[in-house]
This record gives structure tokens, C-alpha cells and sequence, in this order.
């Protein structure tokens, strides 16, 4: 017994070149058990009340072993579903769900690894099946695929699939975002208590943001709902105001056929109200948030974005800065409103009685005589060395500021906590690179979004100050770096300051 697996030879080899991040790849997969769920709800929550269960996904990535597995309990499938599921291009029967274009296991499959196997049984049939696509064999024209068949009890309903012979590695700090966007994107099916998504044995929850939410003085959450039409299309959710500022929180998550296709930890902001280019640093940027559904519009083969046709992205964000334009105000009035400007005299005393007791402690007084100090030649070999192993890595992201500079940040999972807490590098005149050692012991005293952010702005400001001394003045004069460091830490306020509507 075969099937067919029904790609082009030269299209599956493509497949591995596709535009993905390692969460919306793993994402296809969820959302074919999901949406195989809302399918057959009826019959599977027969069958889950019977077993007291419900519908459970679990993703397990074994770095060593190159092995991702996906297994889930949803309705399973027949042959005759198999072999469809194994064709691409043809539409599932219900194409307005999160199974849409009839590519996505095949895609995902492909673009993580060159071997994967399919095993599957549906509920209410005594036979499962098994099937191996190996993409190199069936790019060189072996295109008939081998079924093996197992009985298996007639209430057993479940499909794992496996993938070997990875096409790219995944590791550090990029197993911590799949978890987290996967966290995110899920939120819908977490919120309804209808699925149980685990990530490397971990089950997965949505932290919901109403109580870091302003209130006004009534008691009343910053949270309103909102409605509209664009060509007919519908657009719904809510906005709110955040009490207290954070980035990375602020911004819309859109989401569609009840999934986030973009959104936090990598929120849509909409040109119009947050500003271009990712967004203006200011109040808006740091304390607008809301979610928006999008039904109605097409969405990207890959599902990480809505698939604008003409001006339709541009109608959405006038429609919906119209729709909030109070929540924006307030969101500009947030730190006006508060007594002061920068932290209390309270919060000044604090620190400064915690940082007198660390200042005076045995052990500062032991570091500070410590009389063997490493060569200048030691200490760069040895930072050199870290540096080399971690720059031929992908960064988490390169900031181009302007036409001179090109700064790339690495925040580092895999250095060791005797590591230095952090290493810049500037093998180009134009380049810096900045590696941040995430175990550092300092690193984990640091709380909240703003106080991540402010200790990776010292770290990426002392590099840029040191590369603008070098550059300008010809040496490494501290007070040089000094004053450079001084301009770098005022862009923040003359952007806030340089906002018209501020």
C-alpha cells in the first residue's frame, strides 16, 4: 500500500527557503490539531468526556538527537485523509479556519527538517497508518510513498509526527521566544479552557494584562471595546492603557480564525498612531496595547501577518485611531499626571541605602583589594576568544543608525556566569557588536521590563561611546566616554519631547 505525495520535485526542495521564525512553523502544526478539534467538536468532546480529557498538543525538541515531535489527541485521520493532507495546494473542506491553504504541515515539515514521519489513527476506525517523506528522495522523483498499517482499538484518536535531518538548529535564547510567542499565540484556546499546549513538557498559559492596566478614579480599567467596517470587512477588539510603561507589552496583537498572527512578544503597531519605522520611543509606544481580530481579512501563507490588499491597512489604522483616540490621549497624559517627574525621593533613599550597604560590604572591600590583576593582553585574548564563538551567530537584532554605524546585539544564554557581563567588538570601522552574558550573577538581580531595559541601554550606550571616542577623537579618554555616553542617554527624552501631539 502507498500514497502519493503529490509536491513537484524541484518545489519541496524551496520549501526549506521559506520566510519562517521557528514558532510560526511549529505554530502549523497546532493549528491543524486545533482546527481537526473545531471540525469534529461534537464527537471529540464525547470521547475527551468519556477519557476526562481534553485536547492536548505536545511539541518536544531533542537538540542532540535532531528530533522535533508533535503529538497530539485530535480526531486523527483515514487514508483517504492522509493522502489529501499529503497533496498540496488543496484547500481543506472547512478553508475559513486555521487550516487554510492546505500547505502547512507539508511547508513547516519541509523547512524544519529533510525526513519526517506521519502516524495517525482516526476515532471510530481500527486502523492506523504510518508514512515517511524523506525530501530528498522525493525531490529525485520517489514520489510513491510506502504505508505501513497497525490495528489499533477503535476509541484510540491521535497523529505524531516526527522530523529528523534538521535544516537548522535551534537553541539558546530561541527555545525561551518559542515558547513565549506559542504562549501568545494560543491565548484565544487557553482563555476557553480547550486545549492544552505543552513546549518541551512545560504546559503553556497566557498571563492576561488587566491587572497592569491604568484604572481611573473611579476604579474603572483603561479598556474599551471597539467595532468597525472596512469594505465591508469587519475589525473588532479592545484597547487599553498600561499604568505602568513597558515596550515590549504595548501595541496590538491581531489575531485571526482565533490565533495571534502577530503579536506579543512582536506587536502590530500601527504606523499611524504608534509612528514609522517600528515606532517613536515614546509614551504611546510604551503604553498602548490592545488586541484586534481580523476575520475577514486574507491572511499570509506562512500566518505571521494580514495580507493587505490595496489600502486596506492604511483604512484600518485611521478607523481604528478614530475608534480610540481618547485611550491614545490618556495614554500621552499617563506620566503627566503622576506627582513627578523620574523616581520619588523615597524610591531615590531606597536605592541609595541599598547600594551604601553593597558599597560597604566585606565582600566589595575584598574585591577592591584584590592586588593580581590580569595583563591588558590577558584580558583582551580572553575576551576575543568568547567573542569569536558567539558573532558568527545570528544577533537578536542590528540597529543601522545611519549611514556610520551598525551596532549588533547578542544577549547570550550560553556564556558562563565567571563570563564577563558584557564584551563589545568592533572588527569593522563601522560596526559594533555588543554580547550581553544573560547568566551573569548581576544580571539576574534585575527586575521588570524597564530595568531590562535600562541595563541593556548602558551596555549598547558604553559601546557606542567608546566606538564614537575612538572614532572622532583617536582614543579611549574615560571622560571622553564620558560625555559622549552623556548625549546618548538625553535621545530618549528629545524623542518624547520632539512627539507633536505630546
Amino acid at each position: 500500500m502507498s500514497v502519493k505525495f503529490g509536491i513537484g520535485n524541484n518545489t519541496i526542495r524551496s520549501y526549506r527557503r521559506l520566510a519562517y521564525t521557528p514558532w510560526h512553523a511549529m505554530a502549523e502544526f497546532v493549528d491543524n490539531s486545533s482546527q481537526a478539534y473545531f471540525n469534529n467538536k461534537a464527537t471529540l468532546d464525547e470521547a475527551y468526556a468519556a477519557a476526562g480529557e481534553k485536547l492536548h498538543v505536545h511539541i518536544a525538541y531533542d537538540a542532540d538527537e535532531g528530533v522535533l515531535s508533535i503529538a497530539d489527541n485530535s480526531i486523527g485521520m483515514n487514508l483517504e485523509e492522509l493522502a489529501r493532507a499529503l497533496r498540496v495546494g488543496i484547500p481543506p473542506e472547512n478553508a475559513d479556519g486555521r487550516s487554510r491553504y492546505g500547505m502547512g504541515m507539508k511547508t513547516a515539515s519541509c523547512w524544519i527538517g529533510n525526513v519526517w514521519t506521519v502516524e495517525t489513527k482516526k476515532l471510530g476506525e481500527d486502523t492506523a497508518y504510518r508514512v515517511t517523506i524523506d525530501v530528498e528522495k522525493v525531490a529525485d522523483g520517489e514520489e510513491d510513498l510506502p504505508i505501513q498499517t497497525f490495528s489499533k482499538p477503535a476509541d484510540l484518536h491521535y497523529t505524531l509526527i516526527r522530523i529528523t535531518a534538521h535544516n537548522r538548529r535551534f537553541h539558546g535564547r530561541t527555545l525561551g521566544k518559542i515558547k513565549e510567542f506559542l504562549s501568545s499565540m494560543y491565548r484565544e484556546d487557553f482563555r476557553a479552557g480547550i486545549m492544552e499546549l505543552r513546549w518541551q513538557g512545560a504546559i503553556l498559559s497566557w498571563d492576561e494584562i488587566d491587572n497592569r492596566l491604568l484604572r481611573d478614579k473611579s476604579g474603572a480599567l483603561y479598556k474599551m471595546p471597539f467595532n468597525f467596517e472596512i469594505n465591508g470587512k469587519k475589525a473588532s477588539g479592545w484597547a487599553g492603557v498600561l499604568e505602568t510603561g513597558g515596550r515590549a507589552y504595548a501595541g496590538f496583537s491581531i489575531i485571526h480564525s482565533g490565533r495571534v498572527v502577530k503579536g506579543y512578544p512582536d506587536s502590530w503597531r500601527p504606523e499611524k498612531i504608534y509612528g514609522g519605522g517600528g515606532g517613536r520611543n515614546d509614551l504611546i509606544n510604551q503604553r498602548l496595547i490592545g488586541e484586534i481580530h481580523l476575520d475577514d481579512f486574507d491572511v499570509s501563507h506562512t500566518k505571521d501577518d494580514i495580507l493587505w490588499y490595496n489600502d486596506e491597512e492604511e483604512q484600518v489604522e485611521a478607523k481604528l485611531e478614530e475608534a480610540i483616540k481618547d485611550y491614545i490621549a490618556a495614554a500621552r497624559q499617563v506620566k503627566k499626571n503622576r506627582s513627578g517627574d523620574g523616581p520619588s525621593e523615597g524610591e531615590i533613599d531606597a536605592a541609595l541605602a541599598a547600594l551604601k550597604q553593597e558599597l560597604l560590604s566585606k565582600e566589595m572591600i575584598d574585591l577592591i583589594q584584590v592586588d593580581v590583576v590580569p595583563s591588558e593582553e590577558d584580558i583582551k585574548n580572553a575576551r576575543h576568544a568568547i567573542a569569536a564563538e558567539i558573532i558568527g551567530t545570528e544577533p537578536d537584532f542590528i540597529a543601522k543608525i545611519g549611514e556610520q554605524l551598525q551596532v549588533a546585539i547578542f544577549i547570550e544564554e550560553g556564556m558562563s556566569l565567571n563570563d564577563p557581563y558584557v564584551i563589545y567588538e568592533s572588527a569593522k570601522p563601522d560596526q559594533v557588536c555588543v554580547i550581553i552574558n544573560q547568566n551573569h550573577p548581576h544580571f539576574s538581580q534585575i527586575e521588570g521590563t524597564e530595568g531590562v531595559a535600562n541595563y541593556f541601554r548602558h551596555c549598547i550606550y558604553d559601546a557606542i561611546a567608546e566606538w564614537q571616542a575612538a572614532r572622532k577623537v583617536g582614543s579611549i579618554d574615560p571622560d571622553t566616554i564620558k560625555s559622549f555616553k552623556d548625549g546618548l542617554l538625553r535621545v530618549g527624552i528629545r524623542i518624547e519631547q520632539s512627539d507633536p501631539a505630546a
